[in-house]
């Protein structure tokens, strides 16, 4: 018989969720020690970011989402469009900006006829640079902020 001490005392070692400190502690029948090295086995950590597959459905944290959009971003960053000019120097600008852009979509069109007209060549390609790392930015600003708060 799992007991809501039982329950609470899991979560306090934890920070799991109610629905999976009782799953895992009857799933190992109220060991408590065996139902923690399997809730950490199964990679729930980290406060706020559980993912429970034992009942059929899924529920992602915030921190899930927050990545899920990083790593969207980070993809609008590695996509860019390569403007070549005549002398085949390349321009690569991230497709990030000219979304940001889109309010003044007009203008942006008759600047690329005017390119296109002057000679320049224009095509889409993934590269990954170091440089618009966006993992690596988010990490210098909070190593920033963090010493700035000290």
């Amino acid at each position: 018989m799992i007991t809501i001490e039982m329950i609470d005392e899991f979560r306090r070692r934890t920070n799991a969720s109610y629905d999976e400190a009782r799953f895992y502690l009857e799933k190992y029948h109220g060991d408590m020690l065996e139902a923690i090295i399997a809730y950490e086995r199964a990679g729930n950590r980290r406060p706020g970011h559980e993912i429970m597959h034992h009942r059929g459905y899924q529920r992602t944290s915030r921190s899930d989402f927050g990545q899920t959009v990083g790593r969207f971003l980070q993809k609008l960053l590695d996509i860019r469009i390569v403007v070549t000019d005549k002398t085949d120097r390349t321009y690569n600008i991230p497709i990030l900006f000219p979304l940001l852009l889109v309010p003044f979509w007009h203008v942006l069109v008759l600047i690329a006829i005017g390119m296109m007209i002057l000679g320049y060549r224009f095509s889409v390609r993934e590269i990954q640079d170091g440089n618009y790392n966006l993992e690596d930015i988010i990490s210098r600003i909070r190593e920033k902020a963090q010493a700035r708060g000290k």
